[in-house]
Order: C-alpha cells, then sequence, then structure tokens
C-alpha cells in the first residue's frame, strides 16, 4: 500500500513531520506532496489553467517530499494524475494545527484533500490536533505526543478499511488517542468567523453552543468531554 501525505500548513509544518513520523513508525510506505506554504481555509479549492511549480524538499522524516506552489486539493491532484507520484491507494491529510470541526469543516484545507481524493475514488483521513497555543505560533505547541496519537487511530482505522471510505479525526491532547469517540460532523458552527475591520481580515474564534449539540456530535466528543473524536463516511 502507498500513501500520500498532504497538509493544509505547508511542508514545513511541525504537524506533517509528526504524521510523517507515525507512518514510518508504521512501517507504511508513503510520498509527501504538500503546499509550499500555508493554505488554511483553502477547503476543496483549486485554479484550473494556471501554472503551478512544484519541487522535490528534503524528505521528512525520511519520507520523500515534493512542495506545491498550490492549495492542498491541488497536491492531491498533482499526486494522483501526474505520473510523478507511484499510485496513491490511501490519502492522509494533516496533522493540523488545530482542530477542524462541526459546521465550518468544510473550509479545511485538511480536510478538502481528502475531499479530493475521495471524489476521485481514493479513501482518506484528515487529521488535526487541538489547538496547543498561540494559533501563530504552531512551532512552540508540543508536538511530541502526536505521532503516537495519530499512529494509534490510524491502526485502528486501517484494520478496518471496509467499514469506511474518509474520515475525520481530531486528537484530543487529552486521551491522546487511547479513548476515541466515533461521532458525526455537528451541524453547529464551531468557529465564529467574523471581518475584523482592523486588521482587514476573517478572524476566527471558538464560538459554539453546548446547549444546541446533540450527543453524538464531534464537538460533543473533542471540547465538552476531551475525548479523540472520528467520525466516518461509509461510503464504499
Amino acid at each position: 500500500m502507498h500513501l500520500l501525505i498532504t497538509n493544509d500548513d505547508g511542508y514545513r509544518a511541525p504537524g506533517l513531520r509528526a504524521l510523517a513520523e507515525s507512518v514510518r513508525a508504521l512501517g507504511l510506505d508513503a510520498t509527501v506532496v504538500a503546499p509550499s506554504g500555508p493554505m488554511s481555509g483553502a477547503g476543496q479549492s483549486r485554479r484550473s489553467g494556471v501554472p503551478v511549480d512544484w519541487a522535490w524538499a528534503e524528505p521528512v522524516a525520511g519520507i520523500p517530499t515534493i512542495h506545491l506552489g498550490s492549495t492542498p486539493a491541488a497536491c492531491v491532484i498533482f499526486a494522483l494524475t501526474s505520473g510523478v507520484v507511484p499510485p496513491v491507494d490511501l490519502c492522509l491529510s494533516g496533522v493540523n494545527a488545530g482542530e477542524n470541526l462541526g459546521g465550518t469543516l468544510n473550509v479545511s484545507g485538511t480536510y478538502g484533500a481528502v475531499l479530493e481524493a475521495g471524489a476521485r475514488g481514493v479513501s482518506g483521513i484528515a487529521l488535526s490536533r487541538e489547538v496547543g497555543g498561540p494559533w501563530a505560533e504552531p512551532d512552540s505547541w508540543e508536538w511530541a505526543w502526536v505521532p503516537d496519537a495519530a499512529a494509534r487511530v490510524l491502526t485502528t482505522l486501517l484494520a478496518a478499511r471496509s467499514g469506511w471510505f474518509t474520515a475525520n479525526i481530531n486528537l484530543s491532547g487529552t486521551d491522546r488517542g487511547t479513548n476515541p469517540a466515533y461521532t458525526r460532523v455537528s451541524r453547529v458552527l464551531y468557529y465564529t468567523d467574523t471581518y475584523d475591520v482592523v486588521r482587514g481580515s476573517i478572524v476566527s474564534a471558538i464560538g459554539y453552543r453546548a446547549e444546541e449539540l446533540a450527543p453524538d456530535d464531534d464537538i460533543q466528543a473533542f471540547a465538552e468531554q476531551k475525548r479523540t473524536s472520528i467520525s466516518l463516511d461509509r461510503r464504499i
């Protein structure tokens, strides 16, 4: 089995390295194709007919690595159609610096990569982790626990490949993947987005209403119960 590893934080991101380390620990074959820089919030977007630069980079955790000057979805298209990467059996995306939950999930470039792979018949897993410090400084967060937590949930899902097609995982630093909850993606907005006139940009902040959550919501498990959340799409 050959895996594609991508993300939306860029090929130098600590979460990508953590995911690559977990894949190496599991003894799986993989290629990294990730954006050249941050592409958070890109969803499943890409632009047709626009030249895109790509280049080989230093291997990440010993895994051959390509960086592409475009979005996560474009990285998936490159990997699946260019002929540069061996045939892909499974797409892994992440580990995102910050959770991806609820009604704003489709905004996520991490999840968008998995959607793109799924649209092309390749199953995929999006992985994110809880916010671990200042939003703009993920390199300062504690990442040491993430490779083991990712490997733990990946092992569980890979052992049950016939039971799901795509998955969205949010790793909790509290249970570190040892007590995951199988959930549905909540219809409730987890992030509240507003346009900040002073900054001249959209600003996101956690702003869900707990009383609106269903018992099996991903937000309920992750934010209220402090458990790793696994939301499966079981289309076969």
